[in-house]
């Protein structure tokens, strides 16, 4: 990510100002600002949330299919049905604590996840068929014994799917649509813009001539 800035220092402008959507399309998409860095860490922090839901709901179905399957397994079943609540507990802390508050606007460290959806999904895909395809040959014998351990292990893939795609595809998918995101998040959240205002009107980058806005 690159820390251009091309507008001069501009102090004391209001929110309004920065979030003007031809404010925003004057800005390369490379320049950064306060408000950018906001919605990049906002984003991250929804994409973790999400990331900890899908792959909390992927180990609970893991675990509920361990249960229904092999009822004797009680450490297995019971170690995914824990691991997937743990995880959604995660998840909803995350939405309940850090996303009704404004992000800092510290610029954001580097991430070598990928930042676009399809990347994600390609990594997911590449992922599941890398590990679903040898097992699948490893059980063909198992397999060809009946509908039963064909549907287990249709299902399992789904769960690999789910679990991938939500550690790949969705911090992806939120990290591209970060600044779109914040914008409506900020729009729907009268506390947060409220605050915003007020920021808008005294931030004063301590680090170099990073401008508030624009988003």
């Amino acid at each position: 990510m690159s820390y251009s800035d091309p507008f001069p220092p501009l102090r004391g402008r209001p929110l309004t100002y920065w979030l003007d959507s031809d404010m925003a399309r004057t800005a390369p998409e490379t320049s950064t600002s306060a408000l950018r860095d906001m919605a990049w860490i906002h984003g991250q922090w929804r994409g973790l949330s999400g990331a900890a839901t899908g792959l909390g709901i992927a180990f609970l179905g893991g675990g509920l299919l361990s249960l229904a399957t092999m009822t004797s397994a009680i450490d297995l079943w019971l170690s995914l049905i824990l691991t997937g609540f743990a995880l959604l507990a995660t998840g909803a802390l995350v939405r309940a604590m850090k996303l009704p508050r404004i992000p800092q606007s510290r610029r954001p460290m580097a991430s070598r996840a990928p930042q676009k959806f399809t990347s994600g999904i390609n990594l997911a895909i590449l992922i599941t068929a890398a590990v679903g395809l040898p097992v699948a040959f490893a059980i063909s014998g198992w397999l060809a014994q009946g509908l039963g351990p064909a549907f287990s292990f249709i299902a399992v893939c789904l769960l690999i799917v789910l679990g991938t795609s939500s550690i790949f595809a969705v911090p992806a998918y939120r990290a591209e649509n970060a600044r779109r995101d914040f914008r409506r998040y900020v729009d729907r959240n009268a506390a947060m813009r409220s605050e915003l205002e007020n920021l808008s009107m005294t931030c004063h980058d301590e680090h170099g001539e990073r401008n508030f806005g624009p988003l």
